[in-house]
């Protein structure tokens, strides 16, 4: 009869191996799938997203044409209208 509780202690720890290696040899699958699925969702854009690269482009366009008609201003009152006329359509 002693022999079952001995042999229960010294078979626990075999078991139990079994289910530390299995978390072990799965981690790194487990990664491998986050890592691919953030990547697919670094490189897709979504509607929102591209409305506001548009958004960004044309306000840097407006704002270098802005600074085209203030370098090409020749008085104070033409670089006033400058000044109005980009300022009223933002």
């Amino acid at each position: 009869m002693r022999a079952l509780p001995s042999l229960v202690l010294i078979m626990s720890p075999l078991m139990l191996s079994g289910c530390i290696a299995s978390t072990i040899i799965a981690a790194p699958f487990k990664a491998a799938g986050t890592v691919v699925e953030t990547a697919v969702d670094a490189t897709t854009q979504t509607q929102s997203e591209r409305e506001e690269d548009l958004g960004r482009k044309v306000l840097a366009e407006r704002k270098k044409e802005r600074d085209k008609c203030l370098d090409e201003a020749q008085n104070k009152q033409e670089r006033r209208n400058c000044k109005e006329a980009y300022e009223r359509d933002d």
